[in-house]
């Protein structure tokens, strides 16, 4: 009897161990679960974000391609602002030296003074 007594002794440690051990690994798989849906989620996110940064990698290339236009066609309205400054400076010298040249009030002033210098003097 003392025999069964032990072994129906140890027979109930074992349950109550096993009941133990069970509890754990479900505990352990609760956290293993968790574990592998963050992991999942996590590669998710990263994958998004991976194809996030090369969608935004082509636009900034795209962009630095525009970029790159404009300052060209910068370029190209500089020298055509210099080209047509300096032909607008031979327009103002030339539109002078015309206007120089067919600046006649102050000719025909100089020729009456003549005039009426020399008539006085025919008079005299």
């Amino acid at each position: 009897m003392a025999e069964k007594a032990d072994l129906t002794r140890k027979s109930e440690d074992e349950l109550g161990r096993n009941k133990n051990l069970q509890g754990n690994l479900y505990d352990l798989e609760g956290k293993i679960r968790f574990a592998d849906e963050n992991l999942t989620a996590a590669r998710r996110e990263q994958d998004d974000l991976r194809f996030a940064n090369n969608s935004l990698g082509d636009r900034n290339g795209d962009l630095q391609a525009e970029i790159d236009a404009l300052e060209h066609h910068c370029n190209v309205l500089t020298g055509q602002n210099r080209e047509l400054n300096v032909e607008l400076e031979r327009f103002v010298e030339t539109d002078e030296q015309i206007r120089a040249t067919l600046n006649r009030r102050d000719r025909v002033d100089n020729i009456r003074q003549k005039t009426d210098v020399e008539l006085r003097q025919s008079y005299a």
